[in-house]
């Protein structure tokens, strides 16, 4: 019989052990497999998906869930690069909105089919059942989490 610590057998599910253990892999992972740090994807993909045309900074720090300052060095950086443009507010100069460049919306593009291949790749192990089944427990998970903010 194996010893209790800290109320656990060691045969338990942890579901959020697990989950946390698999976001970890990710973020050191995925950038390598995709070519693109997770901060640029999720900028690159508010504008490329979820906003056809520009966003405001403040927009986009709530939307991604960071701070302003942190949004203008990854706009600063992907400028650098021609992915994105910055375009001030006429009527408040300190209000500035973002948008892709048609070199970011390619890059966009080349990154996302990475994604679609390495999905492929994990859908060669994987039953659609399995797949659609971690869906719904990660939305879950995330309504869940939301209720706790």
């Amino acid at each position: 019989m194996k010893e209790e610590f800290l109320g656990h057998k060691g045969d338990e599910l942890h579901l959020l052990r697990d989950l946390y253990r698999t976001q970890q892999a990710m973020l050191s992972v995925i950038p390598r497999i995709i070519g693109i740090s997770s901060s640029r994807l999720a900028l690159l993909r508010l504008l490329a998906v979820e906003n056809s045309k520009e966003a405001g900074v403040m927009e986009i720090a709530r939307r991604l869930g960071i701070n302003a300052a942190a949004v203008t060095r990854l706009v600063r950086e992907m400028e650098d690069l021609s992915w994105v443009k910055r375009r001030s507010d006429s009527q408040d100069g300190r209000r500035n909105y973002v948008s892709l460049t048609p070199k970011g919306r390619q890059a966009f593009r080349k990154i996302h089919e990475r994604m679609h291949a390495f999905e492929r790749m994990m859908g060669e192990t994987l039953d659609s059942k399995d797949v659609q089944a971690t869906i719904r427990v990660l939305a879950a998970l995330r309504d869940a989490l939301e209720k706790h903010r």
